[in-house]
């Protein structure tokens, strides 16, 4: 497992990824199939109600359980979502601090099924995820500017 608070430097799991740096999505631990994350909901994150958006909380799951899937990649391969359910339990309110788990459940010579949920520090149940990731080759590393638009 990793630090808590900083991104993997593995190829094998997503670092720097953009879009959770954007909205606060913080890692605690990976590694082993398994990934944990952590967001504190806060008016970036809102709907016009004052509850979390469901992209956010999918945004979340899809997270956590592509990062469990990557940490069982082949080496020269990532995993990438091919689809991703989520059932959504209850809504989140801001300042609430959301923990959200992936676990690898079954992996293959060319997919990985993972399943996840969002909890509360309190425990209560926000989402529950199931998604199904594919291996693919990794992109050359000389097709992408550092803005990640393709050269």
């Amino acid at each position: 497992m990793n630090n808590s608070g900083s991104y993997p430097v593995d190829p094998t799991v997503p670092s720097g990824d953009h879009l959770m740096e954007l909205l606060g999505i913080e890692p605690i631990d990976w590694g082993g199939g398994r990934c944990e994350l952590t967001v504190t909901v806060d008016d970036r994150h809102l709907r016009n109600l004052p509850i979390l958006h469901g992209g956010v909380t999918a945004t979340l799951l899809d997270s956590a359980l592509g990062i469990a899937a990557s940490t069982v990649s082949p080496p020269d391969r990532v995993a990438v979502t091919a689809q991703l359910n989520v059932n959504f339990i209850r809504p989140a309110f801001p300042g609430e601090r959301l923990v959200a788990t992936g676990e690898v459940r079954h992996t293959g010579r060319q997919s990985v099924v993972a399943t996840g949920e969002v909890r509360c520090d309190n425990g209560q149940l926000v989402a529950t995820a199931t998604g199904t990731f594919l291996f693919t080759d990794l992109p050359p590393s000389d097709t992408s500017s550092s803005t990640g638009v393709p050269s």
